[in-house]
């Protein structure tokens, strides 16, 4: 039995839910903006691949659950996209554990698919190659849930990812019909 609930309970129908390409608008956005202020710098700086990762997973959930819980549902690529995260219920502003919850999630989605580094070799052996190959799709195992995340709301009815339904949330898009 998952932890969260998987009922598909009705979104509010006050505001209309954002559409698919709205949501990943905004999360290219807020990965770009991340990319530039995060991931660069510490690239630049020869910081270890591990210790980035987790610093990277850090920012983004400290990120997430501010803007989420003190901007209006909406963090600055959703703002962008004119989409917010409200209370799956009610249609209102979500609360801090439910940004919490919400961006926890995902952001061990992400460290999980991002954890697993490995070296490729110059000129690699016939053994080093089939180790190569067995590496490469351990991270792309390791990456399938986070995708699967991402992909979740293109057949679902509410649109809603698993993050959305592990915090009982929907994404809107008010003044649109997607």
């Amino acid at each position: 039995m998952p932890y969260f609930p998987m009922d598909e309970t009705a979104a509010p129908s006050t505001q209309p839910l954002a559409g698919y390409w709205w949501r990943v608008l905004g999360y290219i956005i807020d990965s770009i903006l991340l990319a530039v202020v995060i991931a660069l710098p510490l690239r630049a700086l020869h910081f270890n691949t591990y210790a980035a990762a987790v610093v990277n997973v850090l920012v983004t959930f400290v990120y997430g659950t501010l803007l989420l819980t003190y901007a209006s549902g909406q963090t600055l690529g959703m703002k962008v996209a004119r989409v917010h995260v409200a209370n799956v219920e009610d249609g209102v502003a979500i609360t801090n554990v439910q940004a919490l919850k919400r961006t926890a999630l995902f952001c061990a989605l992400s460290l999980i698919g991002n954890l697993y580094h490995y070296s490729r070799y110059v000129h690699p052996t016939s053994q080093q190659k089939l180790a190569e190959g067995r590496h490469a799709l351990v991270a792309l195992a390791l990456l399938v849930p986070f995708f699967l995340n991402l992909l979740w709301p293109l057949w679902d009815k509410n649109n809603q990812t698993l993050t959305d339904k592990f915090a009982r949330t929907v994404v809107l898009r008010p003044g649109s019909s997607n």
